[in-house]
């Protein structure tokens, strides 16, 4: 179900809030000599589809937000783990600074649960010398009780789970150290703290209503988080850049981080934030409960130092901005791009010192056409186009051929990439003889109109959206397939989980085709002696890219293919409840 929001009159927190939270903390933690470790769980199994190499190559954003968090409030003893790098870390064998960390967080999507369970319950293994165990990211903001009730014996878990951004965690960090005393562990603060009712106003947490060994009857709620509505607050990212920690095969940390300058050598993308929100309100999609109906952005001026920053500081030029919209408000946008294409980094413009990869509706970005040349001038070289269908009988977001040929003409006009995304429904068939509403037409219309690269997708029930209880209680949604559990892993869009057919596999089979039919030798070629513009050696990279990731998403598929042709499905026929009852903080906590 989508989350619930605040009442309108209490949706942001006060401006400046944040900074006065931020001094706050620092001030406690003086002293205190606070180790923390933060991992971004990943789960290898996950690893399908034309983007299947960028995952070992990509900086996620909450790795880069939280640390910069951290470091600004005072606790600079953190190291930042990613498990795509380091897959092997276990927090009970980390040491920092020479000692076990007193905090541990991880963070991960729907799609790597898995593997934050499994590193939660190694953490929970240290018995009474354990950290205090903190869960957020995407699958704790929509199925927080999830991290509770873990291990053979349900007795291991999260201590309490974040579901909102830096506030909330800065806030319950805050209220720990009110109620830490001076020979106290974190984790004995915390439990001061939950004893006296004190975190009941942190809105944006989930936690047991008191200490124990066994599995929870029941969780507390203290409601949906409070947005930071001025982004400018948050830290600017800088000392967050040198706390991560080099990919290694070991299972404990290294001496020391990478420094900063070091990042590029292991990386190529970095996830920039530069706006939160859309205006549209598709069903299949979490994002406008996750922000409450808002749209927020950072300052002009503020993202060109940020990026300008990165650049200088860590040689790092290329981001993925993780934006929602980023054509959403034409005021807005305008703003960005003028002072993005006024700003330089490195001595040089950004037009050619940086390369901004965002994404966008095409609807938007049709409105603001005339906003290209600007783009181009302020860095950005790719539109990612959540297109969905081109038929929009799936969903309607003001797309049409005729639209689409025009705005990827004017992109490719300014040299910048068309991205295009779109799902593979249900009632959609692989091919029509008329029109565009197979699969396959789609694909090769977009691949004519001048798609630089191609993503697709089957239309996945998303935990948060407002239709996603509808495919259980449709019985479509399929909880076992010949013996394996449908598990969180499954839900990454490259596995056919929903569908009436009668031979599900099919459809499984239909997204290997088309991928096929847009990444493929033939292509290629054609690409090789197309006229060499701005984008020629992009259409090359994201041919051989694409194809690589084909080939290996096809091996890593075909076992999935198999168990939906020859065994037996069972489907869902209600959805799922929380694990455990959840109870409300407050009376303005909605219950989940």
């Amino acid at each position: 179900m989508e989350l619930t929001r605040r009442p309108k009159h209490d949706v942001f927190t006060a401006p400046g809030a944040y900074r006065e939270l931020e001094a706050r903390v620092r001030r406690r933690t003086i002293g205190e000599g606070a180790r923390t470790l933060f991992v971004s769980a990943f789960d290898e199994r996950t690893r399908l589809g034309p983007y299947v190499f960028v995952d070992r190559s990509l900086i996620p954003g909450a790795a880069r937000a939280v640390g910069s968090a951290l470091h600004a409030a005072g606790l600079t003893s953190t190291r930042l783990v990613l498990q795509a790098w380091s897959p092997h870390v276990r927090p009970s064998r980390a040491r920092i600074d020479g000692a076990a960390p007193d905090l541990f967080l991880v963070s991960g999507m729907q799609i790597h649960s898995r593997s934050a369970y499994r590193l939660v319950e190694d953490a929970w293994s240290l018995g009474a010398a354990r950290p205090l165990i903190i869960a957020g990211g995407a699958k704790a903001a929509y199925e927080p009780w999830d991290f509770f009730g873990l291990g053979r014996d349900g007795r291991a878990g999260a201590d309490v789970v974040v579901t909102g951004e830096e506030f909330v965690l800065l806030e319950l960090l805050d209220r720990i150290l009110e109620f830490k005393r001076d020979r106290d562990s974190w984790r004995e603060g915390f439990d001061r703290a939950r004893a006296a009712g004190a975190l009941h106003d942190v809105a944006g947490l989930v936690f047991a209503p008191e200490p124990g060994e066994a599995e929870p009857g029941a969780l507390v709620d203290t409601g949906p988080q409070r947005l930071v509505r001025d982004l400018d607050e948050l830290p600017l990212p800088f000392d967050g850049l040198g706390l991560f920690e080099p990919p290694h095969k070991g299972v404990e940390l290294a001496p020391r981080p990478l420094a900063a300058t070091q990042l590029k050598d292991h990386a190529a993308l970095l996830t920039v934030v530069l706006t939160h929100g859309c205006k549209f309100h598709c069903p299949y999609c979490p994002i406008p409960g996750y922000n409450q109906g808002t749209y927020r952005h950072k300052s002009p001026s503020r993202i060109v130092e940020e990026l300008a920053g990165i650049v200088e500081r860590s040689g790092m030029a290329t981001f993925f901005g993780a934006d929602d919209n980023f054509f959403n408000d034409r005021a807005s946008t305008e703003s960005l791009l003028l002072a993005m294409a006024r700003g330089t980094a490195g001595g040089r413009p950004f037009r050619d010192a940086v390369w901004i990869g965002t994404e966008a509706t095409e609807h938007d970005v049709d409105r603001n056409r005339n906003l290209l040349p600007l783009a181009r001038e302020a860095g950005v070289r790719a539109v990612w186009f959540g297109i969905e269908d081109m038929t929009a009988s799936l969903v309607k977001k003001g797309q049409t051929p005729e639209k689409t040929r025009v705005v990827f003409r004017e992109l490719h006009d300014h040299g910048i990439a068309p991205m295009p995304m779109i799902m593979h429904h249900d009632e959609q068939p692989l091919f029509t003889f008329r029109g565009l509403y197979g699969l396959l037409n789609q694909v090769r219309f977009l691949r004519r109109a001048g798609a630089v690269s191609m993503q697709i997708t089957f239309l996945t029930p998303m935990v948060g959206s407002k239709s996603y209880e509808r495919y259980f209680e449709d019985g479509l949604l399929m909880r076992e397939v010949d013996g394996q559990e449908v598990d969180d892993s499954h839900f990454d869009g490259n596995h056919c989980l929903t569908t009436g057919s009668a031979h599900p596999w099919r459809k499984q089979a239909n997204l290997f085709v088309a991928y096929a039919a847009f990444y493929n030798p033939l292509s290629l070629v054609r690409d090789l002696f197309k006229r060499r513009d701005g984008l020629w050696k992009f259409r090359l990279m994201y041919q051989v890219l694409g194809q690589l990731g084909l080939a290996r998403s096809i091996v890593n598929g075909s076992r999935w293919v198999r168990r939906l042709r020859t065994g037996r499905i069972v489907v869902h026929t209600a959805a799922r409840p929380p694990r455990f009852p959840m109870i409300a903080a407050n009376a303005e906590a909605a219950t989940r």
